[in-house]
């Protein structure tokens, strides 16, 4: 591959690589990458760049083993992520060369096909080798001279770096717009996530805070990106013609970012599971706070079915944390039937004891006692600065003048 990325939009289908996908699944898939997975991928791309810079310097066909084998380990990380698997699906360079290094070690006497000794002999010829045991193994599956081959690697080395530069950006920014900005909305719509996003861009503040830049990471979130767009009628995968933006990039951010806006602009929405944390794809205009997803707590069900109230009554004869957060409910739900508390601190107040009741289920060190007395009344209101309004009790009082 030249490292060009070539996609197509129509309607709410983002296609890659002869794949369509609903718009905003790429992204979904993508930000669900955890920091310690991330971590794993950074550290493999930072040694590939280390090992590619010191056999550019001295040409070490030890040190150009070790980054062939770096290089085919970052390879299997990033296609763990459905983006990738579509973007390096036909690019098994270096698996590949691994494959020849194992079978063709010059230590180790083997038996050559005629077929690969007319290749080898065609490549050490261009080469102006006189045997296998001078060759460096791996450059063999590129033909021409030494400096062609290199450069045709280096280019793979290099894009893979851009790749996970831009992972970073693209998934810090975007994460801190839903949780910061989307999942605050009080309605959802095309219309609402234009603004938002159009104040998360113009924001000075925003900007220094949430969206990655030179002046708070070695990455860069790039509000604009340069691609060629052209308007071509084409065949699609289930046989419709229909006219499709073809967009050409080099540039992994420009792709997301054309997944996730597409998504946005469809009334899609992203948002960030209460109970498991993982993002999960919205078609629809609903304030969801929970996924289908099996839940971590109850395994048997979903987060949904666990997040919902009365799910979480069957819970709480199992569970005794969930039913400590039933009880809580209740207390809550009796002061905004009676008028002691607004229905917007209720929602607060709620709010407040489902984010303790995760916390406590997740720590062990929190006990049913402690998480308990973390959720009464009195300390809920205190902390939210909620005022519970006192109400008359019994029959009111007579009103008038004395007696006739």
């Amino acid at each position: 591959m030249d490292g060009r990325i070539i996609f197509y939009t129509y309607g709410t289908t983002m296609e890659l690589n002869g794949h369509p996908f609903s718009a905003g699944e790429l992204t979904e898939n993508l930000i669900n990458l955890t920091p310690d997975d991330y971590d794993v991928i950074r550290t493999k791309a930072e040694r590939v760049i280390d090992l590619a810079g010191r056999y550019n310097r001295n040409w070490d066909v030890s040190v150009w083993r070790k980054l062939n084998s770096e290089m085919s380990a970052l390879s299997t990380e990033l296609k763990k992520y459905t983006v990738f698997r579509m973007l390096l699906d036909d690019d098994d360079l270096f698996a590949k060369t691994e494959e020849l290094l194992n079978r063709y070690d010059p230590a180790t006497p083997v038996e050559f096909t005629e077929q690969d000794m007319e290749l080898y002999s065609q490549l050490l010829e261009a080469d102006g080798k006189e045997s296998l045991s001078d060759l460096p193994l791996s450059l063999l599956l590129y033909p021409g001279d030494m400096t062609d081959k290199w450069e045709f690697y280096f280019s793979h080395v290099t894009r893979y770096g851009s790749y996970v530069t831009d992972i970073y950006a693209f998934n810090q920014t975007i994460r801190n717009f839903i949780n910061f900005i989307l999942s605050r909305l009080e309605t959802n719509s095309p219309e609402s996530y234009a603004q938002a996003l159009y104040n998360f861009y113009n924001d000075p503040r925003l900007v220094d805070k949430l969206i990655v830049n030179p002046f708070n990471s070695t990455a860069s979130y790039n509000k604009h990106d340069e691609y060629m767009l052209s308007y071509v009628p084409r065949e699609l995968p289930d046989g419709r013609v229909a006219i499709c933006q073809e967009h050409v990039t080099d540039s992994l951010q420009a792709l997301m970012k054309a997944d996730y806006m597409l998504a946005l602009t469809s009334g899609y929405n992203i948002r960030r599971c209460l109970i498991c944390h993982r993002y999960f794809l919205v078609k629809s205009g609903v304030h969801a706070l929970y996924c289908e997803g099996a839940c971590p707590h109850a395994p048997q069900y979903t987060c949904r079915q666990f997040g919902s109230y009365e799910r979480q009554k069957e819970l709480a004869r199992d569970i005794p944390k969930v039913r400590v957060k039933v009880t809580a409910f209740e207390r809550i739900t009796k002061d905004a039937k009676r008028g002691a508390i607004s229905k917007e601190d209720e929602r607060r107040a709620k709010d407040y004891v489902r984010d303790k009741l995760y916390e406590a289920l997740r720590r062990t060190d929190i006990s049913v006692d402690d998480f308990e007395a973390s959720i009464a009344s009195e300390r809920i209101y205190s902390v939210l600065n909620i005022t519970r309004t006192a109400k008359p009790r019994g029959r009111p009082k007579k009103t008038g003048g004395e007696a006739v």
